[in-house]
């Protein structure tokens, strides 16, 4: 809560600056400079975001207080800012008095405070919970029906307290799956030892089996930059295991008789990845690929799979981010058609480095597949 609380104060500070410093364009007329600082606001807003969630970069760990608190405060002034545009063309077409103009300063100032308030609000409560989304397809080599849980991207300790985990368990237990994966990113740089640890005990309540593939974060690469590491990778294997999961590192395991999943190694890892191509399958029957990020383009070209799933780009997590990554024809959230294979992206159950989120839920996916 100390956290939610620093950040609270900064977007108070972050916006009573932003109305501040734009009051002189407010009190005359420049619209060519109003223009092009309302252009100005509007990329900062993408620009943060990328900054925050999407890029590699020291203040994203050490700042994201300051960070979370600069993107509502430009999302809450551009806002009443396009609604200040609406009234000034009004008030172009009637008599004003300064008393009116007073009072549009006055206006904007409320709206500013007004829409900050809704983003964060808002924000709050799609990040506060943590809800299912139901993925049916049909496969021709499905000699019945299977149903399977995927959940990734949790970030545990940091981003989600202890009771929304192991709701989140009660949840999936209730849907009785016959299989649960862990994608990635369960834990992350600033998840400690004993949040690790309550992590993975929490989650050794799920009643189904359950298979477990790396992320980029859940063994900390960029713990450097918060203090280092709170627990090593075989801490980690052995909480993982001791938990009753099955780790997957471009391994192959026969689920049933029609279904065989493929757990990825992370792409992060460079060359303790294997190429897609020369991974040989042991089984017969369907492919399931749960591989932590959607980006392998090759992988995705060769893959002859019925499913591959993913999480790690939570589903871009800050507005517009969704859409920037679709412009860079990167799949962000939802499903997509390969040539060999369907992918679903997903929007994941945690957070990174901001207790908020303006693109999407958190999620975790039901999965069911049906004879054609």
């Amino acid at each position: 809560m100390e956290g939610v609380f620093s950040m609270i104060v900064w977007t108070v500070v972050v916006a009573v600056m932003l109305y501040v410093i734009q009051l002189p364009l407010r009190r005359k007329a420049h619209p060519r400079i109003r223009t092009a600082v309302f252009v100005i606001k509007m990329l900062l807003i993408p620009a943060t975001a990328l900054l925050f969630v999407a890029v590699d970069w020291p203040a994203a760990y050490l700042h994201g207080d300051i960070l979370t608190a600069i993107y509502i405060a430009l999302c809450g002034d551009v806002v009443s800012s396009i609604v200040e545009y609406a009234v000034r063309r009004i008030r172009e077409t009637v008599k004003h008095t300064e008393k009116s103009h007073i009072c549009l300063l006055g206006l904007c100032g409320v709206l500013a405070a007004l829409c900050t308030a809704g983003v964060f609000i808002g924000g709050w409560a799609d990040a506060s919970s943590i809800s299912r989304t139901d993925l049916d397809i049909t496969s021709d080599r499905a000699a019945k029906a299977h149903t399977f849980a995927f959940v990734s991207d949790i970030h545990g300790g940091d981003a989600h307290p202890v009771d929304i985990i192991r709701d989140l368990c009660r949840q999936m237990n209730e849907q009785s799956p016959e299989f649960v994966i862990l994608g990635g990113d369960i834990t992350d740089e600033m998840t400690s030892y004993e949040e690790m640890t309550e992590v993975y005990r929490i989650l050794s309540e799920l009643e189904a089996p359950v298979y477990f593939v790396y992320g980029n974060h859940d063994r900390q690469p960029g713990a450097q930059r918060v203090g280092g590491r709170t627990y090593t990778d075989e801490e980690l294997k052995s909480a993982i295991e001791g938990a009753g999961f099955t780790i997957l590192k471009d391994d192959y395991v026969q689920i049933d008789e029609d279904l065989v999943l493929l757990g990825r190694e992370d792409v992060s890892r460079g060359e303790e990845r294997s190429r897609y191509a020369d991974l040989t399958c042991p089984y017969e029957g369907m492919l399931i690929v749960a591989d932590h990020q959607p980006y392998d383009e090759e992988q995705l070209a060769e893959e002859v799979s019925t499913l591959q799933i993913s999480g790690h780009s939570h589903a871009g997590q800050l507005f517009p981010l969704q859409a920037v990554y679709r412009i860079l024809g990167l799949p962000a959230y939802g499903s997509f058609r390969y040539a060999g294979t369907q992918l679903y992206v997903s929007s994941g159950a945690g957070l990174w480095g901001t207790p908020i989120r303006t693109e999407e839920r958190c999620e975790w996916v039901l999965v069911t597949i049906r004879p054609e």
